[in-house]
């Protein structure tokens, strides 16, 4: 199944594009990446999503993600195909 993932960097192109429908979290595991640009409080932040998460849900995997503050992202062949959802964390 392919997916999307869209960059928070800028506006690339300015349309109209609907939400991504939602849906309930099942009995299915989820994978959720938590993606950091391991700027000041991104990783504490994301640490405590993952403890969150995890304690709310049996059936939940977190898969992590860096990248260097100054770089576009770039998400791993890996990261693209496991991850139901990611929560991307920005600190400083």
């Amino acid at each position: 199944m392919a997916r999307e993932l869209m960059n928070p960097c800028g506006i690339v192109a300015n349309e109209d594009t609907p939400l991504a429908p939602r849906r309930q979290i099942s009995d299915e595991t989820v994978v959720i990446g938590l993606f950091s640009n391991q700027k000041a409080n991104a990783d504490l932040f994301m640490d405590n999503m993952e403890q969150l998460l995890t304690e709310r849900f049996a059936n939940v995997e977190i898969m992590r993600g860096y990248k260097a503050a100054s770089v576009p992202a770039e998400f791993s062949a890996e990261f693209l195909d496991r991850c139901d959802v990611v929560v991307a964390g920005f600190g400083d």
